[in-house]
């Protein structure tokens, strides 16, 4: 009575790159925990005499997920903190990139703009940065700077006045706008992006790794006939699996989360089919939790429902559909009436939006609940015998 878990996306290994990105996001949720709270739940119900027999497996596929070419610097908890070299080792445009930055950071956004003409005046000022480069280097940056703001003293071109229909010339009668003292607005913006930095860490650790291994799947699934290498891997296991069932009608239960989903549905309605080894695999009941299967099957990117293949995974191959979803998981989506066969469920989760993705992997209720459905849809029969197969959904 096999048991076949399918993760999602940004899940690694420790050891492999993104780990400890993905480890603090997931609050370490592992593969371990999600399998003994299986083995704890559902083998009793689908072994009830010997619960340990039940084989648990589960499917990994994140070192064929995406990977950074340069460590993943374009993320701002990143950014570097490293000082600016010597200014007469700079070209123009980098002096004038360095310069506007400084300044920008000591200015009020309403100054910006003059603080950006100023800054490009200065750096391309020969006579300045002759002046400059004979000058101690602890000294450099400091001049240039005060240049600047030199030329900021001189004040703005004077703005036109806008003539009336009177064709006189006068200012628009509008009240004027609140402004926050400067350095009233600089601390402000300061505590604003310590703020927003602490709460990016654990999506720009997450996020970049959910879009980049979504890609990497569809990018390398392949075809039908020639499944690449995650679809290989789910079609391994599901044989695996159904190679070892101890009866021909033995239930085999599929868990899948979040892209998880996406591989299942396209195993069912494109792999298998097209795997003359296959064609008699049957998944007795299949559970997608926090699954994007109802967005990609609207937006036509399963292999399923595309032109040329069917709309619905035939009940032959597949027994009971559960798509568990959740109010505070704004990466889960509902299936029902999308998905030909899905069944919707809305679990109320902790409703915590940063870790509620992951949530139904850690909630004892969701195991109880899944092991409830499975006995009602696939598990053994009141005599203990394999429970007969449904003629559908």
């Amino acid at each position: 009575m096999p048991v076949v878990f399918i993760h999602g996306v940004a899940v690694r290994e420790q050891g492999e790159s993104g780990w400890e990105d993905v480890r603090r996001a997931t609050q370490g949720l592992g593969w371990p925990a999600v399998q003994a709270a299986l083995r704890r739940h559902l083998a009793p119900v689908l072994n009830p005499d010997a619960p340990e027999r039940v084989r648990v497996d589960r499917v990994y596929w994140g070192d064929l997920g995406a990977q950074y070419s340069r460590g993943g610097l374009f993320r701002a908890a990143r950014a570097p903190a490293a000082p600016d070299p010597a200014p007469a080792s700079l070209s123009d445009e980098d002096l004038g990139e360095a310069l506007e930055a400084r300044l920008r950071a000591a200015h009020a956004l309403a100054d910006w703009p003059d603080v950006i003409a100023a800054a490009w005046e200065a750096a391309r000022d020969r006579s300045l940065q002759a002046m400059v480069a004979d000058l101690p280097a602890a000294e450099q940056w400091g001049v240039l700077e005060a240049a600047v703001e030199g030329r900021l003293d001189r004040g703005p071109a004077p703005r036109p006045r806008r003539q009336s229909r009177r064709g006189a010339f006068r200012r628009l009668d509008l009240p004027p706008a609140p402004h926050l003292p400067a350095g009233l607005q600089l601390s402000q913006r300061r505590n604003v992006q310590r703020a927003m930095l602490e709460l990016r860490r654990p999506l720009e650790a997450f996020v970049p790794l959910f879009v980049g291994d979504v890609l990497a799947y569809l990018n390398t699934r392949g075809t039908p006939t020639a499944p690449g290498p995650v679809p290989q891997r789910v079609l391994g296991a599901l044989r695996a699996a159904h190679e070892a069932r101890t009866h021909p009608r033995e239930p085999l239960v599929v868990l899948t989360h979040s892209m998880g989903g996406q591989l299942m549905h396209d195993a069912l309605s494109a792999f298998l089919p097209a795997d003359p080894e296959l064609r008699d695999l049957r998944v007795d009941f299949w559970c997608a939790a926090g699954s994007q299967v109802g967005l990609f099957h609207e937006l036509g990117v399963t292999l399923g429902g595309l032109p040329g293949t069917p709309d619905a995974v035939p009940s032959a191959r597949l027994g009971y559909f559960w798509n568990v979803w959740a109010y505070s998981d704004l990466l889960s989506f509902r299936a029902q009436g999308v998905v030909p066969g899905a069944h919707d469920t809305a679990f109320p989760l902790p409703g915590l939006v940063r870790s509620d993705h992951v949530a139904y992997l850690t909630d004892t209720d969701f195991y109880r609940t899944l092991a409830a459905k499975v006995r009602v849809h696939a598990g053994p029969g009141p005599s203990g015998a394999p429970r007969p197969l449904e003629s559908g959904p």
